[in-house]
């Protein structure tokens, strides 16, 4: 009903002597088609005391489409009136005392504020930037904490058919210690198609590479201090493997591996020092303006 239809029933409600009733009237329908229009926007889905869940709800977190998703949907639903349920019945429940947080809000307030200044502070402030000379000067002074729990290759590797006439070429050729003859192995590789992996750089665990190449190592110490050259049959191929460095359980890690480690741990203790010197610079100026007053000395 237009708001021009609603004048005009009042005014005729007032010539005939009768405005209460019939105003009344207009003020129900106009309600109730405005209530309509609503409900066609947001249907009442699940209801705990005065909480209501909506279709605008479910909408936002499922899609306009969250009718068809009906095992998620009714999850969810049972989630909320539970959780809605609980807390409605707490308020019921709870004395005013119990349900007083005002001491618990200031203090998660405060821890917030002061997190959160922290945090601009340390943006403003701290340097991520670290040196190789300081990542150096840690690890050598912290070797107890970087002490390896598993044994640790550098190796290279290739599979290679079994009877295939460049084996016994290969067999050497992977030994190489320069660059010329790096580069005429990687020459051969690429022309023959080979399998290979040869990163000299790269560190990994021997247990894993026990789980990539099915070879067997009588005993692993024994074999790493005292060969570098294994193979291992693999059906019609054959496993060509030249350790290039190692090193062993309990021993030091290498620098490469933890590298990024130490970083970290240089950068989160520069971040304490900053926060211990605005906490520091917070105080001394807070006790020199006066603003910081402390009435008990102790004695």
């Amino acid at each position: 009903m237009s708001i021009q239809k609603n004048i005009k029933i009042i005014n005729k409600a007032f010539h005939f002597g009768r405005p209460f009733v019939l105003i009344i009237t207009v003020l129900f329908f106009s309600c109730n088609s405005k209530g309509k229009k609503d409900d066609l926007k947001s249907e009442l889905v699940a209801q705990v005391g005065p909480d209501e869940l909506t279709s605008v709800e479910l909408t936002k977190i499922f899609g306009k489409d969250w009718r068809q998703k009906k095992d998620k949907v009714n999850n969810f639903i049972k989630i909320w009136v539970k959780d809605k349920a609980i807390g409605f019945e707490a308020e019921r429940r709870l004395s005013d005392e119990d349900k007083d947080f005002s001491e618990e809000i200031n203090s998660y307030k405060n821890s917030l504020l002061k997190y959160t200044y922290e945090q601009r502070m340390l943006d403003t402030a701290l340097s991520l930037d670290v040196s190789q000379n300081e990542i150096l000067n840690y690890f050598n002074s912290n070797q107890e904490n970087f002490q390896l729990k598993e044994n640790i290759v550098r190796v290279r590797y290739v599979k290679v058919p079994k009877n295939h006439k460049k084996l016994n070429r290969l067999r050497y050729m992977i030994q190489y210690k320069d660059s010329i003859r790096k580069e005429k192995f990687f020459k051969l590789i690429k022309r023959e198609n080979i399998f290979c992996e040869a990163n000299d750089s790269l560190w990994q665990k021997l247990d894993d590479l026990k789980n990539l190449i099915p070879f067997k190592l009588y005993n692993d110490n024994h074999f790493l201090r005292n060969y570098q050259y294994t193979e291992a049959p693999d059906g019609d191929f054959v496993w060509i493997l030249y350790f290039t460095e190692n090193r062993l359980k309990n021993g030091v890690s290498p620098i490469e591996m933890i590298k990024e480690k130490i970083k970290a741990i240089i950068i989160n203790q520069r971040k304490q020092e900053l926060i211990q010197q605005l906490g520091n610079s917070i105080y001394k100026r807070g006790i020199n303006n006066e603003e910081i007053k402390i009435y008990f000395n102790g004695k």
